[in-house]
């Protein structure tokens, strides 16, 4: 059957997003009978203000777009795109909760829509979502393809598919879906072939040697691997607390500047991830002092603010530039190195002994930190998201719809190298903006208990999960999710940083 083209492109940038979905599983407590009805009938409310959800995505089509990958003409139907199943046989809500909705759990056949798991059809959905129905509640796994948006556009597609489940405006505006912005003005891509266009410093290109080299594992590392997937909870007064005492220093020492809870939080797992995995640089836990190895952190920087004009708070398509903080190794190992082979002051100390308690009963995060060695790391962090401005941004878009063909030789990626010959890197993915636990999806669904991913069999770097909002008087939290070998995964439970700032909520 041909596929219809649809009148909408993605964008030059879009075209170089992951080919994959973003995934997210959403629990609920609702038993109400008419849940299902309910998230149908908003799924049907979506459907009508971005059509483009019941669409299928055409790659490598010549002559449609600089991206090489457009959308179908709407090609399903909600009911197409939205299945339930039952097995409230098989998972017990109480018990899942109990448990802290482990991932393993969401490893139960059926949780996950099939055709969002590799390989994928052709041409791929862009939207396909499925409910499970658990003895006591309600699983909820919603899979957008990446191409089409980023995290905070599919954070917008669930506060309108929830307006609609809840029969409320959301006051969505077709702005939301206008993709011009991301493409450039004629003036600005008038490119002499003499002086060709130099590559921005937020893209690279990957050879294909360097490609299949990396492939290359040691004999020790290949076969088979156990990996385990952790979620770990940071109570928001411990990140204030350490914010507070970063930014205190840093106004000591560089007036002005400032650091945010997400620089700092991701600057602590920077420093217990490349110490967990143990790199033949280290030396009984001690960095070398006369290593001048480099360390890097990957992590993804949104721009619809800082574009002129700005684009729409929930603008749907993917709008984000990858970009890098780069620090002395030895820098980010000393972060989590603080006291680390001193005796600990919970563990060894003698009744009665004076120590730093907070009104919770626990010892102030700042006691377990090198605050100097942090605020270095966290600032370098800012300092790169700061470096995400609008002549930068058009200067990574004009660049790629000025080269609209990828070389497959030499693969253009977003974003600098991900890390320096002979350095440690590692990435983190924040989705602590999103809403999803504020959202109220109608008196028949409630709101979200918890945001997961299924257990992972693969190495993934941190993601930090949307904020969890305070209950009962508590200040909330975040939660992050990671995935490691279990040599390396031990490490990091047991690292003297994660013990004192985070609870491991569960292991699977």
């Amino acid at each position: 059957m041909a596929v219809t083209v649809y009148s909408l492109h993605l964008s030059p940038l879009e075209g170089h997003m992951p080919r994959t979905y973003a995934r997210q599983i959403y629990c609920f407590s609702t038993t109400n009978s008419q849940a299902i009805e309910t998230l149908s009938e908003g799924l049907a409310g979506l459907a009508q203000d971005v059509p483009y959800v019941l669409s299928r995505i055409i790659s490598d089509t010549p002559g449609t777009a600089s991206s090489g990958a457009v959308i179908s003409a709407p090609y399903y139907r909600p009911e197409d795109i939205f299945s339930c199943h039952d097995l409230s046989g098989i998972v017990d809500y109480a018990t899942l909760k109990a448990g802290h909705f482990a991932p393993e759990v969401f490893l139960t056949p059926g949780i996950v829509p099939p055709d969002t798991i590799p390989p994928y059809p052709e041409p791929p959905a862009i939207f396909l979502a499925r409910a499970s129905l658990v003895n006591g509640g309600l699983i909820l796994c919603v899979a957008v393809h990446h191409l089409v948006t980023d995290i905070t556009g599919y954070d917008a597609l669930l506060k309108i598919w929830a307006s609609h489940c809840r029969k409320e405006d959301v006051g969505f505006d077709r702005s939301w879906m206008d993709r011009s912005p991301l493409y450039s003005s004629s003036q600005s891509l008038r490119i002499n072939n003499s002086h060709p266009m130099p590559m921005p410093d937020l893209l690279h290109t990957k050879i294909k040697e360097d490609a299949v080299r990396g492939t290359d594992l040691p004999s020790t590392a290949k076969g088979k691997k156990d990996y385990q997937t952790g979620v770990f909870y940071f109570p928001r007064q411990h990140l204030r607390a350490l914010k507070d005492a970063t930014n205190a220093h840093i106004a000591l020492q560089e007036p002005g500047s400032w650091v945010s809870t997400s620089d700092v939080l991701s600057a602590l797992l920077w420093s217990v991830i490349v110490r967990a995995q143990d790199h033949p640089y280290l030396r009984n836990g001690r960095v070398t002092r006369q290593s001048s190895r480099i360390s890097t952190l990957s992590f993804p920087v949104q721009f619809r603010s800082v574009l002129r004009p700005a684009l729409p708070r929930n603008f749907l398509g993917a709008a984000f530039l990858m970009t890098s903080a780069r620090v002395p190794h030895e820098d980010v190992c000393r972060v989590s190195d603080f006291r680390s082979l001193s005796i600990s002051l919970t563990h060894d100390q003698e009744p009665g002994a004076e120590s730093h308690v907070n009104n919770a009963g626990m010892q102030e995060p700042i006691d377990f930190v090198d605050i100097s060695a942090l605020a270095n790391v966290a600032l370098a962090i800012r300092r790169s998201v700061h470096g995400i401005d609008d002549a930068t941004v058009r200067g990574v878009l004009d660049y790629l719809e000025a080269h609209p063909r990828p070389n497959p030789e030499a693969r253009l990626v977003l974003g600098p190298p991900r890390c320096e010959p002979g350095g440690s890197n590692t990435s983190v993915v924040s989705w602590a903006d999103q809403c999803i636990y504020e959202l109220d999806w109608g008196h028949a669904i409630g709101r979200c208990d918890a945001v997961r991913l299924a257990k992972m069999t693969v190495e993934r770097n941190p993601i930090i999960l949307p904020h969890i909002p305070g209950l009962n008087g508590d200040d909330g939290g975040i939660e992050v999710i990671m995935s490691y070998e279990e040599d390396i995964m031990q490490r990091l439970t047991e690292s003297h940083v994660m013990k004192r700032l985070a609870t491991l909520r569960c292991l699977s």
